[in-house]
């Protein structure tokens, strides 16, 4: 599909995205909260809302972590919290052009792939409400894993050193 410099071009660009997606909903999330008049540019109507997932129980841990941890423990963070930690970390992880790191780039876009489809379902079937930042950031999520799978794919495996008749030869430094 790509090459390894296009595939590391959109993964550094998609997580810098998702970055701005996080911040964005979390700088709603909390004017929101200060400001009760306020009314977030993503809520489109009464059916497409962001404000019913902030101020949801799912709003925050996703909805998981109030139930081991308390409601003021300092892992009870708002979702978008959790999303910009990742999207940082799947940033720096673009910068580096490794097998392993492409690998677990596929892991953990799987697994945000699976957050965002449990706060699709929250959304959808629990809530009966849209998030327009949340489906962008599942739009995100799914383009992330599609290039992390390209950029792996891109990686050559490291050829060994062969002698004339095929065989690998272990060389030491030693004399």
């Amino acid at each position: 599909m790509c090459g390894l410099g296009c595939t590391k071009f959109f993964n550094v660009v998609l997580s810098l995205v998702g970055l701005g997606i996080s911040a964005f909903a979390l700088f709603v999330e909390m004017k929101s909260e200060v400001d009760e008049d306020f009314t977030p540019p993503c809520d489109l109507g009464e059916d497409i809302s962001c404000s019913v997932l902030f101020h949801s129980q799912y709003g925050t841990g996703f909805g998981l972590v109030s139930q081991f941890l308390p409601a003021n423990h300092p892992a009870n963070q708002p979702n978008n919290v959790y999303w910009g930690i990742y999207f940082a970390f799947f940033f720096l992880l673009s910068l580096f052009n490794y097998k392993f790191i492409a690998t677990f780039q596929i892991l953990l876009s799987l697994c945000a792939l699976v957050g965002s489809a449990y706060l699709g379902y929250i959304l959808h079937f629990v809530l009966k409400n849209v998030c327009v930042l949340t489906v962008g950031t599942g739009a995100v999520n799914v383009l992330l894993l599609l290039f992390s799978m390209c950029k792996r794919r891109a990686l050559k495996p490291k050829v060994l050193k062969e002698d004339k008749y095929g065989y690998y030869i272990p060389t030491t430094n030693y004399p």
